[in-house]
């Protein structure tokens, strides 16, 4: 068949691997974290969570040590955690950080979270009204944090809204659009709507039969084609739901994807973009293995699959492999992939597409691999094997032995051989279907295990926020379309 998946060996000839920098970024944060003053401090700002730009400065907003949180409170059970993400002090205290465009100076920190309420960063940031607004995550309080500036220095905290994060603002029609998240697990969707947020606060938007409405995690929105769609996540699989006219209202929604585009693994829909009048829908699971079931907590990992979504509301795979948990979608058919690429683009430690940009002519998409994680956790083995082991000194002496085998050499020896494929991957399409790749290894750092994420600025420039919880994260750009 024409679109049959590739083949392993011509595969790895398509995809021509390479550990070299490609297609002109420029990597602009000298210090990793961006703290000059406290390489400490600098560590514990893993992702650049959220980005955005007033006036001659680009903006950040970090997440704060997001691995070392979810293995320290167990979140996937009693793992050890390796010291690499350990923090000298923990700080849970996210910031915000500043860049002007076009300079050579050092980033800003223009905002620090205070110790109470917990507040482990600022996942989305969006400029509305020549105002910057940024939504915190606050893991110990339903009550979602707003952060408002218009000086980019003085940021006024807004009053909450109900929900622990926010994954997703967008305007649309003039007005501002906000899904908020539980903590974890999923939830009924979650949709408030403000004109100005600061003088009238938000207004949830009222959903009726969960049949004709958005249901689940409201996680990505997007404003095309005069429509708002709505991108939830559920343990049968995402789904993407828009307007029936111009603005939401009850039972007037179109469901146009469900049960995870024929994979019910497709949890969440966590990159969108539109190009080429089409929206392309790239999909996760959240930390690989977590699924949002509470029946079946922890899955097998998948690499992540790419459909696109016609203005007629027809959707077409373009990546993706067999569905590990396969479904019958009412508003489609699954079909063969369009690029010829199984999930992931061929490599299961692509678990998540992160993020989708266009960018002049072409379309950027980044991922997140654990392939990062892998090399860390190597001096653990003995540990883990030692949980499972009965206490004796027969078993006491064989984990000394491992702990001898297993030893930090043994981490640069894997890091060594893996510098070409440990890493996020970075790709771009000209036309939606045929994908090439512009890094493989998270631009020459294996430490950079996620694109977290894609930017256009008003200029032109394309700038890539990393996501890198060892060293902490990166900011790249790219000048020319």
């Amino acid at each position: 068949m024409e679109n049959a998946v590739l083949g392993r060996e011509e595969l790895s000839r398509t995809i021509s691997r390479r550990h070299h920098i490609d297609g002109g970024f420029k990597k602009i944060s000298r210090v990793n974290g961006f703290d000059t003053e406290n390489s400490d401090n600098a560590k514990q700002n893993n992702y650049v969570w959220s980005m955005a730009e007033l006036g001659d400065y680009i903006y950040i907003g970090t997440a704060r040590n997001i691995p070392y949180s979810i293995l320290s409170n167990q979140i996937l059970g009693n793992v050890p955690i390796p010291p690499i993400l350990i923090p000298k002090a923990a700080d849970y205290a996210g910031e915000i950080w500043r860049y002007k465009k076009g300079t050579k100076k050092n980033w800003e920190r223009v905002y620090k979270a205070p110790a109470n309420p917990m507040i482990i960063g600022f996942r989305f940031m969006i400029n509305y009204k020549n105002a910057l607004y940024a939504g915190a995550l606050t893991p110990l309080s339903s009550d979602m944090l707003i952060l408002k500036t218009t000086t980019g220095k003085d940021w006024k905290a807004l009053e909450p809204v109900q929900g622990y994060s926010t994954g997703t603002i967008v305007e649309h029609n003039g007005k501002l659009y906000m899904g908020t998240l539980p903590l974890s697990g999923g939830s009924a969707s979650q949709l408030f709507v403000s004109s100005d947020p600061e003088i009238d606060g938000w207004t949830k938007v009222d959903f009726g039969d969960p049949d004709k409405n958005p249901r689940g995690n409201i996680d990505l929105l997007l404003s095309f084609n005069g429509h708002l769609y709505v991108a939830t996540a559920r343990p049968t699989g995402f789904e993407v739901w828009r307007t029936e006219g111009v603005e939401p209202e009850k039972d007037h929604w179109i469901l146009v994807v469900d049960q995870g585009a024929g994979d019910a693994r497709n949890e969440h829909p966590w990159a969108l973009g539109v190009f080429k009048e089409h929206i392309y829908i790239g999909t996760a699971i959240e930390v690989a293995i977590k699924s949002i079931d509470p029946a079946n907590p922890i899955v097998p990992p998948k690499g992540f699959d790419v459909i696109r979504l016609g203005t007629d509301d027809i959707w077409e795979l373009i990546v993706g492999g067999t569905p590990v948990v396969p479904t019958t979608p009412t508003t489609g058919v699954r079909g063969q992939p369009l690029s010829r690429f199984p999930s992931g683009f061929g490599d299961i430690t692509n678990g998540y597409c992160w993020q989708i940009q266009a960018f002049g002519d072409e379309l950027y998409l980044g991922t997140w691999s654990w392939s990062d994680l892998i090399p860390p956790f190597i001096p653990c083995i003995p540990e883990i094997v030692l949980s499972h082991f009965p206490s004796s000194s027969g078993a006491t002496s064989e984990i000394d032995q491992l702990r001898i085998f297993f030893s930090p050499k043994i981490v640069e020896k894997v890091y060594d051989i893996g510098k070409r494929y440990i890493g996020f991957d970075l790709w771009k399409t000209k036309d939606g279907i045929r994908w090439e790749p512009v890094s493989l290894n998270g631009f020459d750092n294996p430490y950079n295990y996620g694109v977290r994420k894609l930017f256009v600025s008003a200029e032109g420039k394309l700038y890539v926020g990393t996501a890198n919880p060892f060293q902490g994260c990166e900011v790249w750009v790219k000048s020319h379309k």
